[in-house]
């Protein structure tokens, strides 16, 4: 218990000196579920992103207080977001988990969201994929793979139903 306290002390005080090291009109920014200055934000390379959320509000503002008047800019780098849908989807089905645990990681799935197959120019279709628009997975063989899709390269099918919200 005396962990988590000083855990929420800890976030606590870093909010409050990020949001003293910015602008007073400048929104909070938040890396991979860490608040950061602006300078941090301007060294991650486009490359490496995956998802910009920006939120204004209400609930931003209880969130991260004040400073959070002006927004809240998520950024989320393509480990971190892939990481998160894997244990989302690891927690949704038991059949995503074991094969995951069988192969270590996601490379051996060939993804389809809606629909769409996710390839190297189109990541963003799997990693804006969160709780709330999570609908269904279904895991297909590599053989339905490899009929349906002629990839011959990846060893089970993820199909993904979400609301695009």
């Amino acid at each position: 218990m005396k962990a988590r306290i000083l855990l929420t002390s800890l976030l606590f005080i870093s909010i409050g000196a990020a949001a003293q090291s910015v602008a007073d009109d400048d929104p909070v920014y938040v890396l991979d579920s860490v608040v950061v200055t602006q300078t941090a934000i301007g060294q991650v390379t486009p490359d490496r992103i995956g998802v910009i959320t920006i939120a204004k509000g209400s609930k931003a503002v209880l969130k991260y207080g004040s400073q959070a008047a002006n927004g809240v800019v998520y950024i989320e780098t393509k480990p971190f977001a892939r990481k998160r849908v894997n244990a989302l989807l690891s927690n949704e089905s038991p059949a995503y988990d074991s094969l995951l645990q069988k192969y270590g990681n996601d490379s051996s799935f060939y993804f389809i969201v809606n629909g769409k197959p996710i390839v190297p120019t189109n990541e963003t279709g799997l990693m804006t994929i969160d709780r709330k628009t999570f609908r269904s997975v279904r895991i297909i063989s590599e053989k339905e793979v490899q009929d349906k899709y002629q990839v011959m390269d990846r060893k089970a099918g993820v199909v993904i139903t979400s609301s695009e919200d």
